[in-house]
C-alpha cells in the first residue's frame, strides 16, 4: 500500500494521499532501487501541492535519496523549481545538505545547471557560496566550466571565489609488464593486454566488421584472464563488452603499490587527467600469491577523491 503513496504524490491527488496515510500507509517509504519517498517523487515530479501536503503530514524534509544522494532541496535544485524552493525553505530544509558520495549541495547543483531562479533563491536564504565538492569544486567554478555567466556573475556579487585546485601526489613509474614479476607489472601486462583487444575490437565494430561475434576474439579475453588473473569463479565477465575509451589505456597513472600481507597485494590505477571520460576513476587491483606467481584476484574501482569502493568486472 505504501507504494501507491508515491503514485498519488506524483499525480497531486491530494484526496488519495490523505486516504492511504489515514489507512496507514508509511510516508517514509523508500524505492528499493532509488531510496526516493513520496516527498521526493513529489519534488521531482514538481507537484508543489503534493509537497505541502506531505510536509503538513509529517514527511522528513531532510531525507535524501540512495541514487544521487539529493534531498528534497536538491531535487527541487536540480529541476530549477524555485516554488517548491521557496516552499521548502519556508518549511526549514537544509540549504546545504550536500550528497554523500560527491559532496554537491543543492547551490552547486543549481550553479552547475545554469538554473539562475534556484540560485538566486539559495543564495537570498543563505547558502554557502565556499563549499566544495569532492573534486574541491564550488558553485561558481562549476558554472564558470558549463559556461553559464549570468549564473558566474551572480555568484561573484555574493561574494563567490574560486577555489583553490587539489594537489594530486605524482604517479609512480610503471615497470615492464611481465606474468611473472611484481604486482605492479602483473597489472600493467593485463591492462596493456586489454586495452589492446578492446581497442581492436571498437575498431572492427565501427567499420561494421564481425569480430566481436567470433568465437576466437572472445576466447582473446578468457586467454587475458588465464594468463593475467587468479581461476577464481567471476559471476560476470566483460563478455562482448569494448568501448571508447577503453577501460584500461597505456597513459593510465601508477598510484600506489601495497603489500598487506606476503600473499596480498594491492596496486592503485587512476585515470590520467585528459582521458575522454567526464569523471576519473581509481581502479584498486587486489593479487594473490599463487604458486609463487602474482596474479590479479579482484577489482574495485571508484571515482577520484571519493571514499566508497564498488566491485568492477575483470
Amino acid at each position: 500500500m505504501s507504494h501507491l503513496l508515491a503514485k498519488a504524490a506524483e499525480k497531486q491527488d491530494l484526496d488519495r494521499i490523505d486516504a492511504l496515510l489515514d489507512a496507514g500507509a508509511d510516508i517514509e517509504w523508500q524505492h528499493k532501487g532509488t531510496g526516493r519517498t513520496p516527498l521526493l517523487s513529489a519534488v521531482i515530479a514538481g507537484k508543489t501541492d503534493s509537497v505541502l501536503r506531505l510536509l503538513d503530514r509529517g514527511a522528513n524534509i531532510q531525507h535524501a535519496c540512495m541514487a544521487v544522494g539529493f534531498t528534497a532541496m536538491g531535487w527541487a535544485a536540480e529541476r530549477n523549481d524555485a516554488d517548491i524552493g521557496r516552499l521548502l525553505i519556508a518549511r526549514g530544509a537544509s540549504l546545504d545538505a550536500a550528497s554523500p558520495e560527491l559532496h554537491r549541495t543543492p547551490l552547486m547543483v543549481a550553479a552547475q545547471g545554469g538554473h539562475l531562479p534556484m540560485v538566486e533563491l539559495l543564495l537570498a536564504g543563505g547558502a554557502d557560496v565556499a563549499r566544495v565538492d569532492f573534486e574541491g569544486h564550488n558553485a561558481l567554478s562549476l558554472a564558470e566550466a558549463r559556461g553559464h555567466a549570468a549564473v558566474v556573475q551572480c555568484l561573484q556579487a555574493a561574494g563567490a571565489q574560486m577555489p583553490p585546485m587539489l594537489e594530486e601526489a605524482p604517479p609512480l613509474a610503471w615497470p615492464e609488464p611481465a606474468a611473472e614479476g611484481e604486482p605492479a607489472s602483473v597489472v600493467r601486462g593485463y591492462m596493456l593486454a586489454c586495452n589492446e583487444w578492446e581497442t581492436r575490437g571498437y575498431r572492427d565494430a565501427k567499420v561494421g566488421g564481425v569480430l566481436l561475434g567470433s568465437a576466437a576474439f572472445q576466447q582473446e579475453r578468457a586467454d587475458i584472464l588465464a594468463a593475467w588473473c587468479t581461476d577464481r569463479k567471476r559471476v560476470y565477465s566483460t563478455g562482448m563488452s569494448v568501448g571508447n575509451p577503453p577501460v584500461h589505456v597505456p597513459e593510465d597513472l601508477l598510484a600506489a603499490v601495497g603489500q598487506p600481507t606476503a600473499s596480498k597485494a594491492e596496486v592503485l590505477v587512476r585515470d590520467h587527467a585528459q582521458k575522454s571520460r567526464a569523471l576519473r576513476y581509481e581502479r584498486l587491483f587486489v593479487l594473490k600469491r599463487v604458486a609463487g606467481q602474482w596474479r590479479i584476484d579482484m577489482l574495485k574501482k571508484r571515482l577520484f577523491r571519493t571514499e566508497a569502493w564498488s566491485s568492477a568486472i575483470l
